[in-house]
């Protein structure tokens, strides 16, 4: 296990100078001018516009634009937000804040960062994702994800910051991040989300296939006569962080467990597995790689699946933020990588041990490594609490119509 890494304060400045020494600090104090991330950074940014408006006259930007509060402006800044499914988080985020202010839709701006249109990521990173292969996610994740918020009414992927500018002066006060301008760039995570879950009971999981989605799925089902209850897992196969990747002996294992009168198991591969071929232990099963694609048509699948399984990889994101989905997540953490150890998730605002705060009874992470026995009996679990809750809500439905042989007559037909 490596040590463990600062995440913030004055530890995570000492450990940048011994790492990267005057040259990180020439770096980052040069970026921090160009575009300020730190809370003094951004004060003085503030205090010194602020004065500069005084002199020339110039109007604060609530005075300006005069935006309709029926739309809400979200802004994801690539400046400082990663090209990944993290992006889900932001759209829940914004749509929490479109409830708190009574408007009608959210139109959802995606901003450029300085660097080639992105932020600056760590060497590994940069190594296996060059910014073209990080600038497609734009196209492959962000902007696809944005037709699963039923609020959206409109996606901009900005050209310039210079144009993110204008549309904020168009958006007037109603701007998700608060305070958000391109000049102080600010990423929101699942900060906000996780805390309003657990002090006001907000829904978060407003995330949703689309009917056009949802039928072409359907028809995928179907000519592969997928007609059981259908089993989804999930795999992660890259070569960047490879301890997070999945046990996938032991989910082929599990996966031939599974009575096949009972139950339709469909694979969703790795993306890169799409591109860079399948491996061969998944060749005697149903792959369903248009999911591992398309955005749109993943989500669609997870909705329609009676239990979705994976690791803890961004595709699962999109079980979590939907609440029409039913799912086990395994290996939660893995400490070998700085961002899935206990201290970065609970930085994060995760509790580590335990459930989202806005999971349903079908909903459940295991804090634990996706080995067969630990795979088979959590499934085993999870379909015992989904078929008792069926079985009780069968009866109260038969106790209200006033007729016990429904009951009968509904477990001899499933």
């Amino acid at each position: 296990m490596r040590g463990k890494i600062a995440l913030s304060g004055p530890r995570l400045l000492l450990y940048k100078l011994r790492t990267g020494g005057i040259v990180w600090l020439g770096e980052r104090l040069r970026e921090e001018i160009e575009l300020p991330r730190t809370s003094l950074g951004q004060s003085l940014f503030r205090a010194v516009r602020g004065v500069a408006r005084v002199v020339q006259g110039r109007p604060g930007r609530g005075a300006v634009g005069g935006g309709s509060s029926d739309v809400l402006y979200a802004f994801y800044d690539l400046g400082v937000a990663p090209i990944t499914f993290d992006f889900l988080w932001f759209l829940v985020g914004a749509e929490l804040e479109r409830q708190r202010r009574g408007s009608v839709s959210i139109h959802a701006v995606i901003v450029p960062g300085r660097r080639a249109g992105l932020r600056k990521e760590n060497p590994e990173l940069e190594k296996s994702l060059d910014p073209p292969a990080r600038w497609a996610r734009v196209h492959a994740i962000l902007t696809p994800a944005c037709a699963l918020l039923p609020s959206l009414s409109g996606v901009t992927v900005a050209s310039s910051r210079a144009q993110a500018e204008q549309l904020l002066t168009v958006a007037g006060d109603a701007v998700f991040p608060a305070r958000y301008e391109p000049g102080l760039p600010c990423y929101t995570g699942p900060h906000e989300p996780l805390r309003a879950a657990r002090e006001e009971g907000a829904r978060v999981a407003a995330l949703r296939a689309t009917v056009a989605d949802l039928r072409a799925i359907d028809d995928w089902l179907a000519a592969r006569q997928c007609d059981r209850r259908l089993v989804t897992i999930t795999l992660r196969s890259y070569n960047y962080a490879p301890a997070r990747n999945s046990n996938i002996p032991a989910w082929t294992a599990f996966a031939r467990s599974l009575d096949p009168d009972r139950f339709s198991v469909v694979f969703v591969p790795d993306t890169a597995q799409c591109i860079g071929g399948l491996p061969g232990e998944l060749r005697d099963f149903t792959i369903c790689a248009e999911a591992a694609m398309v955005v749109g048509l993943r989500m669609a699948l997870y909705q329609r699946a009676y239990l979705n399984l994976g690791v803890n990889t961004g595709p699962m994101g999109l079980c979590w933020l939907n609440d029409q989905t039913r799912y086990i997540t395994f290996k939660i953490l893995t400490d070998a990588i700085p961002n899935t150890t206990a201290e970065y998730m609970e930085f994060l605002g995760f509790e580590p041990g335990k459930l989202l705060p806005f999971a349903t009874p079908g909903q459940q992470w295991v804090w634990a490594e996706d080995e067969f026995e630990i795979i088979k009996d959590a499934f085993s679990a999870m379909v015992m609490r989904l078929e008792g809750s069926a079985d009780q809500a069968e009866q109260d439905r038969a106790s209200r119509c006033g007729g016990a042989s429904l009951i009968a007559s509904a477990t001899s037909a499933g």
